[in-house]
């Protein structure tokens, strides 16, 4: 990439021509390590079967494949211009733990990682991430198929998921959480063709919570707020972020973050830059936070109504949210309990592998998945 090129990727940070001349500069030194580091994957990994990506595409997904599928399969790469965005993606101690160059497994069997049913090679599986045309058509799940699940924010099952814990009992006082990105430039522009009332962009559910309901909200601001003897005076928690910053530098870290959906009743689901879903609705899930949210119909199984309150349009949103404040404890622990369960069945990385390893044995074998912004992209060329 030369310096025009990433200079494009920096259109929202607002930084200077000095700033971004020294951050390409550090973009150049890290791409030649990286480069150096590529080179001495040549380890000998234990007899595992073996997936290969080929050109691995930059696929959002691929963090909770390798996660699920880690102890089973070795993935290999075609070692070509692409192998830093699979480094990238995994970081460095999966990537040497997980992944080998594909010419190191020339004599054994490989299951080929594909783009299209159309591809011919016996020893396939392909991955289609026309997600959202799957839904909006209504297909059936045939024999040959199945689901990919949606998944947390991708770098979350790089180190981080085996650190993840729940609790059967919320803190009843914290009824609703929410936690992201309000920068305007971003997600103020979402627009959701199929049901544009029924996906408000999350700039507009944000205001309009904020406005029918600002005596209820604690607002984190700094990480001296996330210890405040205030915050549960509140039944509402936001922590909001109005720049474009690393996930990383976001007020709550990972730890911190799955602190409040764990403690949370409910947790409030808005749209992502590009698409309805969002990585929140899954984290939230995965410690029994029961989702306000419209994208019930994007999860298979959808979500019903015993495991999560659902909305339409701005009006509904609201009286959800009233329904939350409201709701009986026993009420809730018992949709918490559903929560955990459906995000067991449904969309841990451990069920999938189970799935995973069973369609091994159907021919022609087509997984559905998410692939965010692409996923989008090809609904709309469609």
């Amino acid at each position: 990439m030369n310096f025009i090129e990433y200079k494009k990727t920096l259109r929202y940070k607002n930084y200077s021509n000095i700033k971004i001349f020294f951050r390409y500069v550090e973009y150049v030194t890290k791409n030649i390590l990286i480069n150096l580091i590529i080179k001495l994957n040549f380890f000998v990994h234990k007899p595992k079967r073996c997936i290969d990506l080929g050109s691995f595409k930059d696929n959002r997904f691929i963090n909770f494949l390798i996660y699920a599928l880690k102890d089973d399969f070795i993935f290999l790469y075609k070692n070509d211009e692409n192998t830093k965005k699979l480094f990238h993606r995994i970081g460095l101690l999966n990537f040497f733990r997980y992944t080998g160059p594909n010419v190191k497994f020339i004599n054994q069997t490989k299951l080929n990682f594909v783009h299209s049913k159309n591809e011919t090679n016996i020893n396939k599986i392909c991955f289609n991430t026309n997600y959202f045309k799957y839904f909006y058509d209504n297909n059936e799940i045939k024999k040959e198929q199945m689901i990919m699940p949606y998944y947390m924010y991708p770098r979350i099952y790089n180190s981080f998921y085996n650190k993840i814990y729940s609790k059967k009992k919320p803190n009843f006082n914290l009824r609703i959480f929410f936690s992201g990105s309000v920068f305007d430039e971003v997600y103020k522009n979402f627009y959701w063709k199929k049901e544009s009332e029924k996906f408000p962009n999350r700039i507009d559910i944000i205001n309009n919570v904020i406005k029918e309901f600002k005596n209820e909200i604690f607002f984190i601001n700094s990480k001296k707020d996330i210890k405040s003897k205030e915050i549960f005076k509140k039944k509402i928690v936001f922590c909001l972020h109005n720049k474009m910053i690393k996930k990383t530098s976001y007020i709550l870290n990972f730890k911190n973050n799955f602190d409040f959906y764990r403690n949370s009743c409910f947790h409030l689901t808005c749209p992502g830059a590009v698409m309805p879903l969002c990585h929140h609705l899954i984290e939230g899930m995965k410690v029994g936070s029961i989702p306000i949210t419209n994208c019930e119909k994007l999860l298979y199984p959808n979500l019903d109504l015993n495991i999560s309150l659902h909305y339409s349009n701005i009006d509904q949103l609201n009286d959800q949210i009233k329904k939350a404040l409201d709701m009986k404890e026993e009420e809730i622990i018992y949709m918490r309990e559903k929560v955990f369960n459906y995000y067991d069945q449904h969309l841990s990385p451990k069920n999938f592998k189970f799935k995973f390893i069973k369609a091994l044995n159907i021919k022609n074998q087509e997984i559905i998945c998410c692939d965010d912004h692409r996923s989008v992209e090809k609904m709309i060329n469609n």
